[in-house]
């Protein structure tokens, strides 16, 4: 699978409602990127719940909430490119 350097949407689901939002990433995939979602910052519920915020609301602000980091709240599912292959997350 050759993705690096492209455009990706990540499904992001909230495992408390069970509903899944895509977000569409402003990044391209890089070596690090699965390292990223899976121990790096997008590994915490409180950065997952930014993007899955910001699928409605570009301008969400998540400064007005007192969240904790967690893990568990929500899931990364998979990952889809532009050319449209997509990958299963499994985290570590």
């Amino acid at each position: 699978m050759n993705i690096k350097n492209m455009k990706y949407k990540v499904a992001i689901k909230n495992n408390e409602t069970q509903e899944i939002r895509i977000v569409l990433m402003d990044v391209e995939w890089m070596d690090s990127s699965y390292y990223w979602w899976n121990e790096g910052n997008y590994s915490c519920d409180c950065n997952r719940h930014l993007e899955f915020e910001r699928v409605k609301d570009p301008n969400y602000d998540i400064s007005n909430e007192e969240l904790k980091c967690s893990e568990g709240k929500y899931a990364v599912l998979y990952f889809e490119f532009e050319d449209g292959q997509k990958m299963k997350f499994e985290e570590v």
